[in-house]
């Protein structure tokens, strides 16, 4: 995390034994490792709190998906139904009429 070496952690410890003396020495781990604790505590709240707020989010949207998913599905088969009638009877529509003149055609020279 901070890239610290064994060179470089000795020379710290060094420093904060010159500082605070070997009798403050195992108090000052105490209070460190109780604060290093309590932050840890606190990330992992703050992590399960993003996940539970995720969760909720992820939820409705996931149902809405599948709702319209679902539509989609739905309206696929109503459409294609129709089609496939249409493509099994392709003429069934059409019918003579019978009085139909027969088209026009231009005959007239040009």
């Amino acid at each position: 995390m901070f890239d610290v070496g064994g060179g470089e952690l000795i020379l710290i410890l060094l420093v904060v034994l010159l500082l605070f003396g070997p009798n403050k020495l195992p108090e000052l781990a105490r209070s460190v490792g109780k604060g290093l604790r309590s932050v840890r505590k606190a990330q992992e709240d703050l992590t399960q709190q993003i996940r539970d707020i995720s969760a909720e989010v992820a939820e409705p949207i996931k149902e809405t998906t599948v709702n319209v998913k679902k539509d989609v599905e739905a309206i696929s088969r109503i459409t294609e139904q129709p089609n496939s009638r249409i493509a099994e009877q392709p003429n069934s529509g059409i019918t003579e009429q019978p009085n139909a003149e027969p088209p026009a055609t231009n005959d007239e020279p040009r």
